[in-house]
């Protein structure tokens, strides 16, 4: 696999670009609803990084899943994505050294609650949706410094198995959801609805 010397590559690139010239020009930011977003070469640099890593983790649970429901049903899935679906993605968030997560204020698991940055995009998302903008990848600056690369998680005919309405869910489906996640507000989404962003930090940046 050639992802991660790619990925090392393209994150020297990025320091480069932060500290290596005295003359380059000061990155550009622009804030919307709180949050810090980056413009110029930080923002080239970060969103191919930030593409690069969901793309390798996208694949790597989209591989497993389809597995797991062709091994054994939606109830399958349900079960690996409970069980190992962030444990692969902390696989890749230490070889990137990064931090991914899949977050969304209507949350299965509630590990995957955004933070107060976090849920500060999505609502940003949403604006840009109901406003009828395009929702880019974006990269933003914490407190810290830190970069951050933002991108929307869209919901697939596929998901609506077990994201879609209950009532046409498998009433098996539905009992198992019930008992790992009885505080489940993944459910009711529609086609092409925004179901939540990617969150991957930089820890070097």
């Amino acid at each position: 696999m050639k992802y991660p010397t790619l990925a090392i590559l393209i994150f020297g690139s990025a320091l480069f670009v932060a500290t290596g010239c005295g003359e380059q020009k000061a990155e550009q930011q622009q804030v919307r609803k709180n949050v810090q977003y980056v413009s110029g070469p930080d923002e080239v640099t970060y969103r191919r990084i930030g593409k690069e890593v969901i793309d390798t983790v996208q694949a790597t649970l989209k591989m497993n899943l389809v597995k797991a429901m062709q091994e054994g049903g939606p109830v399958n899935a349900v079960n690996f994505c409970n069980t190992k679906a962030m444990e692969l993605t902390d696989v890749y968030s230490e070889k990137y050294s990064t931090e991914v997560r899949r977050v969304s204020d209507r949350n299965r698991n509630p590990q995957n609650a955004p933070n107060e940055f976090e849920a500060a995009v999505i609502e940003d998302f949403k604006s840009m949706l109901a406003s009828g903008e395009a929702i880019l990848p974006k990269v933003a600056i914490d407190a810290d410094g830190k970069k951050h690369f933002y991108a929307p998680i869209y919901t697939g005919g596929v998901c609506l198995t077990c994201h879609g309405d209950p009532k046409n869910m498998q009433p098996e489906l539905v009992s198992v959801l019930d008992s790992l996640y009885p505080n489940d507000k993944a459910r009711g989404y529609a086609v092409d609805e925004l179901r939540g962003i990617w969150s991957v930090k930089f820890k070097n940046s």
